[in-house]
């Protein structure tokens, strides 16, 4: 499977190139979807673990690199007696957000996924308009904020709550003969696994409050992703 794509002068991928002319629904995916693509599943989310307290006076930040460093007593967060006691823990408490991953990927618009061949050409033509938004898992919409915040800063300026998707986006492309042609719209993103975390009892470390993922498109990365395939 292969897909190819254009880049604009500032060297980001604009258009898949693709084909057979597309109708699309007037579809606007919700906040945090429930439903997103099988091969772009949002990982499980994970809720606040046992004893995990979460003041929303703490103060915020986004990004705190100088508290992500850190140790992570989330497990077993009790100290043993051999460990060595602390001089002193004076660390600020503040609640952040940590990304641990964040893949390339292509988030579909609904109703634009096409298929024609073997050999012949494919058009195709972006008819509606809307906006193609995060997905996540349902009940976590209030991170969504705090995670994108994080996101931006420490993966790609671009990535936003949504991406809006024009009318008129058209390309003709042939497919190589004896292949079947594929393709869909939509914006190229990053599929963000994070982490939130609060500073610890004793401000010595931090605990994690809860991790999910979710798939947060590129307002400037819109486009068709095309591949192949022998049948």
């Amino acid at each position: 499977m292969q897909g190819e794509f254009m880049h604009d002068k500032m060297g980001r991928r604009l258009i898949l190139i693709p084909a057979m002319a597309v109708v699309m629904a007037t579809v606007t995916t919700s906040a945090v979807a429930t439903t997103p693509e099988p091969d772009q599943e949002p990982a499980a989310a994970t809720a606040a673990g046992p004893g995990v307290e979460y003041g929303p006076s703490q103060t915020y930040d986004p990004v705190d690199d100088t508290m992500a460093k850190l140790p992570d007593v989330s497990e077993g967060g009790e100290r043993s007696a051999g460990d060595p006691a602390p001089m002193a823990c004076d660390n600020p408490r503040r609640t952040w957000y940590e990304i641990a991953s964040s893949p390339t990927i292509h988030m579909k618009w609904p109703g634009t996924s096409f298929k024609d061949g073997p050999g012949g050409t494919m058009v195709v033509k972006v008819e509606t308009g809307g906006k193609l938004k995060i997905e996540g898992t349902a009940g976590f919409e209030t991170e969504v904020s705090g995670v994108v915040a994080a996101a931006k800063a420490k993966v790609d300026v671009t990535l936003g709550v949504e991406a809006s998707i024009t009318i008129g986006h058209e390309y003709r492309r042939n497919i190589s003969n004896n292949k079947y042609g594929h393709t869909t719209y939509g914006a190229w993103g990053r599929r963000v696994t994070w982490r939130k975390y609060t500073t610890s009892a004793d401000r010595c470390g931090k605990t994690l409050v809860r991790t999910a993922t979710f798939n947060i498109p590129d307002r400037d990365e819109l486009g068709w992703r095309y591949w192949e395939t022998s049948s």
